[in-house]
């Protein structure tokens, strides 16, 4: 039975969201949401509104395995999250995927979008590297 999953790419300004299910292994960017007071009922309602059962948020463990102040930003996203939203949550290794993204989108006008096509890359890797369902 396939599942839809939610890709995420925490920014302090801005999260980017991506969606895939189980069955295409497709992940394509969604939308951009502003990281105010809202985020969390915003995701919410994301969430319900798209039939989630998983999401995939993306960590920066760093090239030499060094925590950032980015990487503890992030845990402590999951961590209210995971009170928020009473769904699976997945953790995927995030490096270079904001740089890979950007290239992506350097040959078209709109580069705005840079942040859901980091998480499609997030959501992405995570279904690649896990191919049973």
């Amino acid at each position: 039975m396939s599942e839809k999953l939610l890709g995420i790419d925490y920014g302090e300004k801005k999260v980017g969201l991506a969606i895939a299910d189980t069955e295409t292994k497709i992940a394509t960017p969604y939308k951009i949401l502003i990281n105010d007071k809202d985020l969390f009922e915003v995701i919410k309602d994301i969430c319900l509104k798209e039939n989630i059962s998983k999401i995939v948020i993306g960590v920066p463990t760093g090239l030499r395995g060094i925590k950032s102040k980015q990487y503890e930003k992030v845990l402590s996203f999951i961590s209210k999250l995971e009170i928020e939203i009473k769904l699976p949550l997945e953790q995927q290794d995030e490096n270079l995927t904001s740089l890979y993204a950007k290239n992506l989108l350097k040959e078209t006008k709109d580069r705005k979008k840079d942040d859901a096509v980091a998480a499609m890359i997030i959501l992405q890797s995570f279904l690649d590297e896990r191919h049973n369902f």
